[in-house]
């Protein structure tokens, strides 16, 4: 079994609380609160870019709730950036050195920092192509998205069939999130703080 699919078995288990609060509780302190401060980091620039294109308000979601070609995408970002074989932006970007980070469903592998914005460029048949199920759509039918997972945002573009369906859940915000924008993409780009190239993507909370 890869390590991904190791990772979402347990995110899926009913004790994935539970393990996450013991996760924590071993975690340096001085790690825990770079964390900390790197996803709200994320959080804030996801937003912002957001409300930069009048997306829609943000929602949490149980792991459960994420479609898996999304939740699978989501996490093989995160496993080989932590692995060491995926590829980074020039800044080199480091797990063991939390920052908000980058990644998309239309390049695996690559992870960057959120001034890289440039590299996430799509051609105009990449920007058609449904993340989820692939299907090449007609134009302004593909909605911008991004879930986020501590300070890792990952951006993608799904039709209306695959676009999903997140139920709002209380509670602490620790699990992968998801928030869409209510126009197709075309009609807009998301450009967290500080960026000047294109992206697919609209802003998720923890």
């Amino acid at each position: 079994m890869t390590t991904t699919l190791a990772l979402e078995q347990i995110m899926l288990s009913p004790q994935y609380g539970e393990i996450l609060a013991a996760v924590r509780a071993a975690t340096p302190v001085a790690m825990l609160d770079q964390l900390d401060a790197a996803t709200t980091h994320a959080t804030r620039a996801a937003v912002e870019a957001a409300a930069l294109t009048g997306g829609a308000a943000v929602t949490a979601s149980p792991p459960s709730a994420v479609p898996g070609w999304l939740r699978l995408g989501l996490l093989d970002a995160l496993t080989r950036w932590a692995d060491g074989t995926g590829s980074t932006c020039r800044h080199s970007p480091r797990p063991d050195r939390p920052e908000p980070v980058l990644a998309a469903a239309w390049r695996p592998g690559l992870v960057t920092c959120c001034q890289c914005t440039h590299l996430w460029r799509v051609s105009r048949e990449a920007g058609l192509t449904c993340d989820g199920c692939g299907r090449v759509c007609e134009p302004d039918s593909i909605h911008p998205a991004m879930a986020q997972m501590a300070g890792l945002i990952f951006m993608y573009g799904a039709c209306g069939d695959c676009r999903p369906a997140i139920t709002p859940e209380p509670g602490p915000l620790r699990r992968p999130e998801t928030a869409e924008q209510d126009y197709p993409r075309g009609t807009g780009r998301v450009r967290p703080r500080g960026s000047r190239g294109r992206g697919r993507g609209r802003g998720v909370r923890r």
